[in-house]
């Protein structure tokens, strides 16, 4: 009986020391706590223009600038049907009654009123810059461009031709009645004194023509009809000149536009 009674005391000796020993090799277990994510600042606001699966939802790169769009081109404040600015051309026809107020300028010509001024200041700075001025044509009335229209096209039928074919052929010549800026009265033709024609390779190398072209914008002029805008106009003639006012020719100066491509830029597109 007392030997019974020994070996379980013994035994319970056992367990109490295996508990003790087991305590101190064993660490206690940490406390649990949130993982430290260390997430490189490149790839937060990365070029790569993202963000990493395992970042977290509260985590995004920071946003683009929205790119600035590119200016428009600054218009003069102008009205295109204002009368200084009236487009006349094989689309767009004078009737037969019109007829502008007109004075008279150099040479017996006649020119709008509203813009004789700037015509004669015109002349004036060729003048005193050295050069001599005459006007070849400025205000031709609709039955005057008629004449001449008519008198080329019999010319080039005579004597046994078609006039109807004629015709054709003058409208490459000499404007059709109703589409000279002449008409209009806001154009002028000008020369020096020593010119005898109006072929336009003949001229276009005169002193004083080369003077009107670079000069005209601060007269309120443009050239009419350069040689590198003959495709829209339909005609080169570098001794025409057309008052628009000093700051729509100044415009189309800067930006080498013709009165067309000028007129163009108000329309609105359509939708």
């Amino acid at each position: 009986m007392r030997k019974h009674k020994w070996r379980i005391t013994l035994l319970v000796l056992v367990v109490i020391l295996l508990s003790i020993v087991s305590s101190r090799v064993s660490p206690a277990l940490p406390t649990a706590q949130t993982p430290t994510i260390s997430i490189p600042s490149d790839i937060i606001n990365g070029s790569e223009g993202y963000v990493p699966d395992d970042v977290g939802a509260d985590i995004s790169p920071e946003p683009v600038a929205t790119p600035v769009p590119t200016p428009e081109i600054e218009l003069p404040d102008v009205s295109i049907h204002e009368w200084n600015l009236r487009l006349v051309n094989n689309i767009n026809v004078l009737s037969k009654s019109f007829a502008p107020d007109v004075s008279e300028v150099d040479n017996g010509q006649y020119f709008d009123s509203r813009a004789v001024d700037a015509l004669n200041s015109f002349l004036d700075g060729a003048r005193q810059n050295g050069f001599s001025t005459y006007i070849s044509t400025a205000y031709r009335p609709y039955s005057t461009q008629a004449f001449i229209f008519n008198g080329k096209a019999s010319q080039i039928a005579w004597p046994d031709g078609d006039l109807a074919e004629a015709e054709m052929q003058a409208r490459k010549l000499v404007a059709y009645p109703g589409t000279s800026e002449h008409q209009l009265g806001l154009a002028a033709d000008i020369i020096d004194n020593s010119s005898t024609t109006l072929v336009a390779e003949d001229v276009e190398e005169m002193p004083l023509l080369v003077w009107m072209a670079e000069h005209c914008h601060e007269y309120g002029f443009i050239l009419r009809y350069p040689k590198d805008k003959e495709e829209i106009t339909g005609w080169y003639e570098p001794w025409h000149f057309r008052y628009v006012g000093v700051e729509a020719a100044t415009f189309m100066m800067e930006n080498n536009l013709c009165l067309e491509e000028f007129i163009d830029l108000y329309k609105i597109p359509e939708a």
